[in-house]
């Protein structure tokens, strides 16, 4: 688009050639302007590079050097066409309205070539020009401003194109960008409450939102937005259940996380696996759901552990339930000598003695005595309870 609009400009100055210029000079620039559009290139530089070398009149010049930089424009040389703007200015002949769409044009060429400085500093040679777009300039300053890093100063620029524009979702983006580059959080969440209000179907800004509000320790905040977006379905429920649910964890809502957690296997958001059947128990367990617990613990695949055996028998033998804590040690075969095989012996000899059952608290007692895991406290057991081994 940079390049159509450079070249209408230099075309459209031709035209109004005629009648300041020597009818030998238009005819020849006229010669220059047919060449290029056949791309002859080489020819036409052949014609314009001397004349503009002998010639001695200024208005001349000028249509010359605009002809030289419409075939530079075309062979996307813009360094070659900004320093010839520069040699066209410097002939001062230019009418006020040539002078400031030109030096426009020269921002605009600086802007793309990351030449932040010089392009500033036409676009604010021509800010107040009353022959241009106020809009255009101050979108190449907000634009220059940017990308130069000078995020601050951008802002007030892109705040006021934003106002005037219609199509403002990739502004409001720069905005937002802008102001986390400067650090101002504040601002960087209004921005960002205001885009997931107008664009809520990008998942990207509740995203980002999410994370703004976790950067800045507003952890209800963090968790509300994300309640939010998850439940309306704004964010990719496979992507982010995971991060939801430990938002959750961190707040210590283990039943919501109970709740997400059961309809995320149930729907196929989660895979029923050995990591989330074990973030699924853990929910219930600090939410004190033993029924649940002891559930899932009977039904899973992955329960089926010396782990998750002694676990199963520690939630027995706290409800006392005793004999259910003996039969669910004695029917699974532990790793001989492991810390699980001594935990099971320590359940196994306490549920005797609640059972007032003598003879089987002595001899696993004495199972314990053995395993180097329990050994101390298996000894610790056989003096509080006074009992001769």
């Amino acid at each position: 688009m940079k390049k159509i609009l450079i070249s209408l400009m230099i075309l459209t100055s031709l035209l109004s050639a005629k009648n300041t210029i020597s009818q030998r000079t238009f005819k020849l620039l006229k010669k220059v302007q047919v060449l290029s559009e056949k791309k002859e290139y080489k020819k036409a530089l052949a014609i314009l590079n001397p004349f503009i070398n002998k010639s001695k009149n200024a208005q001349a010049k000028v249509y010359a050097y605009q002809a030289l930089a419409n075939i530079y424009i075309n062979k996307d040389e813009y360094k070659k066409v900004a320093s010839i703007y520069i040699k066209i200015i410097n002939l001062d002949v230019l009418k006020d309205k040539d002078l400031d769409q030109m030096k426009f044009s020269l921002s605009q060429i600086y802007l793309s070539d990351s030449l932040y400085k010089k392009s500033l500093k036409y676009s604010f040679e021509v800010i107040n020009s009353p022959h241009l777009k106020k809009s255009s300039i101050k979108k190449n300053i907000a634009l220059a401003y940017y990308y130069d890093k000078k995020y601050v100063k951008s802002c007030p620029y892109i705040k006021r194109i934003i106002k005037s524009e219609k199509e403002k979702e990739s502004w409001y983006r720069m905005l937002y960008s802008a102001y986390v580059q400067s650090k101002d959080y504040p601002n960087a969440i209004y921005t960002l409450k205001y885009m997931t209000s107008f664009y809520s179907k990008n998942e990207t800004y509740w995203m980002q939102l999410i994370s703004l509000y976790q950067l800045t320790n507003k952890s209800k905040k963090t968790l509300a937005t994300m309640e939010l977006a998850y439940k309306n379905n704004y964010i990719n429920k496979k992507d982010n259940v995971l991060y939801f649910i430990n938002l959750l964890v961190h707040e210590g809502l283990y039943n919501k996380v109970s709740l997400i957690m059961e309809e995320s296997l149930s729907k196929g958001i989660l895979e029923n696996n050995k990591k989330n059947f074990s973030i699924l128990l853990s929910s219930y367990l600090n939410s004190k759901n033993y029924i649940k617990s002891i559930l899932l613990l009977k039904t899973s695949a992955f329960a089926n552990s010396d782990k998750y055996k002694i676990m199963i028998a520690n939630i027995y033998y706290n409800d006392e339930k005793y004999k259910k804590t003996i039969k669910i040690l004695k029917n699974h075969r532990f790793k001989k000598l492991s810390k699980y095989e001594g935990n099971k012996y320590i359940l196994l000899s306490l549920s005797s003695y609640e059972l007032n059952n003598n003879k089987d608290l002595r001899k696993y007692l004495n199972k314990a005595k053995i395993n180097k895991y329990v050994k101390n406290k298996a000894i610790n057991i056989i003096k509080s309870l006074d009992i001769k081994i």
